[in-house]
């Protein structure tokens, strides 16, 4: 956490905020204040607008959400009613009042027909928006609904209570899916993670409790850490979240395994509200009892994922073309089973091995046998066949292997002579070494000019007498 970081100024107001949250399409932040106020502010680095003012609500808004395209703003409150709002205008679109026998803790958006609210008595409703009535009443806890989350793939409502169970509930029908046994403590949060397989719980205690999917008698896990209660929980990716306690601090939490990764903000010791993560995963926002809202970067969690990731294809796209090439060599007869040599042309022994059988004659024409052979007593470079048993050969120090080649006049020729490219080192220009001057390595390619050099030597590999090679032109030169 660097409190110096840029991000978008904080949103001060003059009453404690109850809730917070951010627009699942637009750079948007809705707050919701003791008094029954709404405020919605557009956010940015350059600064913050305020959208609109309202105050929909005699007592205190205890919650709100976005609807799934962005276009409406839920809200929920003390005084037993919720309703909606268009964001664009900020009139009302819907309104239900006494909704609930006890006053309403929280509102959640479900899906385009469905939204589900839960009060604090422990009564969970699931409400019809087209009609605005109650589709489905459940009335399995006997204290408060502190949370709920949706779980789009199963279909399934899942909801804490303060009297220490969590609920799961089937949208689409009458009867609940599943009630847990008693944790004996209060739950506060809950959030799914690991694709559907976890279910994270944040309890009093500071232990986050964490059960299977489709196993919701009993915690099949708990991780202890947190000095007083999780009072909310953020998912960020499927193995790591953010959780809010009572103590002020977000910290980011990895799971499987579990360990602290590091804190992403700081109320100051005051207990944290609420935390949400906005549409873009740049920003979270946080709420406490300091009448404020506060804005905490955590792009760099993901960015750094992306980053990883492309690596990881750089480095699978070199693998596939190492392979290629290879399979290219071994079809041609001109890959060598020396582990010294690596695909790049260079070697890391001091000499390459004479390929072959060692009983073969090195004086041999053969292209599968061509190696770096000086022949003292011919300076055209043509073999005169097995015959040249009295012919003093020697084995110059290692370079890439070169491509062995024949002109109209049957000479041999090497493609690092016809590249001028006789220190061996191939693809990364033309040579600037002068006669009588030291010759100078050339400066190691970036791996975006290596992948480009490694496909046009494939294709040069592949179809040799398609495009005369150039000088200096392919990675695979010394091959």
């Amino acid at each position: 956490m660097d409190d110096n970081a840029v991000r978008p100024k904080s949103l001060k107001f003059k009453e404690p905020v109850i809730d917070v949250a951010f627009s699942p399409t637009s750079d948007l932040v809705a707050s919701s204040l003791i008094t029954g106020h709404i405020f919605i502010h557009q956010y940015s680095l350059s600064g913050n607008t305020r959208q609109h003012r309202l105050k929909p609500h005699r007592k205190s808004c205890r919650s709100l959400c976005f609807s799934g395209d962005g276009h409406s703003l839920y809200t929920a409150s003390k005084d037993k009613s919720w309703q909606s709002l268009d964001i664009a205008t900020g009139a009302e679109l819907t309104r239900v009042e006494e909704a609930h026998d006890k006053a309403i803790n929280i509102v959640k958006y479900v899906n385009e027909q469905i939204i589900a609210t839960g009060d604090e008595s422990g009564g969970v409703k699931l409400w019809d928006i087209r009609q605005n009535r109650p589709a489905f009443t459940f009335k399995e806890h006997v204290d408060y609904i502190s949370d709920m989350v949706f779980n789009t793939e199963k279909r399934h409502l899942l909801a804490t209570s303060g009297d220490g169970c969590l609920s799961v509930y089937d949208v689409r029908k009458s009867k609940p899916f599943h009630v847990s046994e008693n944790q004996d403590d209060e739950l506060l949060s809950v959030a799914i993670m690991r694709g559907g397989k976890k279910v994270v719980v944040g309890e009093t205690d500071g232990v986050l409790g964490i059960f299977t999917y489709g196993q919701f008698d009993d915690v099949t896990d708990r991780f202890p850490g947190h000095p007083q209660s999780i009072d909310s929980i953020c998912k960020l990716t499927e193995d790591m979240c953010v959780t809010g306690s009572s103590d002020g601090l977000l910290r980011i939490v990895q799971l499987f395994p579990h360990k602290l990764v590091g804190i992403a903000g700081d109320h100051k010791s005051l207990p944290v509200e609420k935390v949400v993560l906005s549409y873009d995963q740049q920003w979270l926002a946080s709420c406490s009892h300091d009448h404020t809202v506060h804005f905490w970067d955590i792009g760099y969690i993901f960015n750094d994922g992306a980053s990883d990731e492309n690596e990881d294809e750089d480095a699978n796209g070199d693998s596939q073309l190492d392979a290629q090439a290879m399979a290219i060599q071994i079809s041609k007869g001109i890959a060598d089973d020396d582990p010294e040599i690596d695909i790049d042309g260079l070697s890391d022994g001091s000499e390459l091995r004479v390929r072959g059988d060692p009983d073969d004659d090195v004086g041999s024409s053969d292209e599968s046998d061509e190696v770096d052979v000086v022949d003292s007593d011919s300076d055209s470079g043509e073999s005169d066949g097995p015959d040249s048993d009295d012919r003093q050969t020697t084995i110059q120090p290692a370079k890439p292997l070169a491509l062995a080649t024949e002109d109209t006049k049957g000479n041999s020729t090497n493609a690092n002579e016809d590249a001028g490219d006789s220190d061996g080192w191939g693809s990364w220009g033309d040579s600037d070494d002068e006669a009588g001057k030291d010759k100078r390595r050339k400066p190691k390619p970036t791996k975006a000019e290596r992948q480009k050099a490694k496909r046009a030597a494939l294709a040069e590999l592949v179809n040799p007498d398609k495009k005369k090679r150039a000088s200096g032109a392919s990675f695979f030169a010394g091959l």
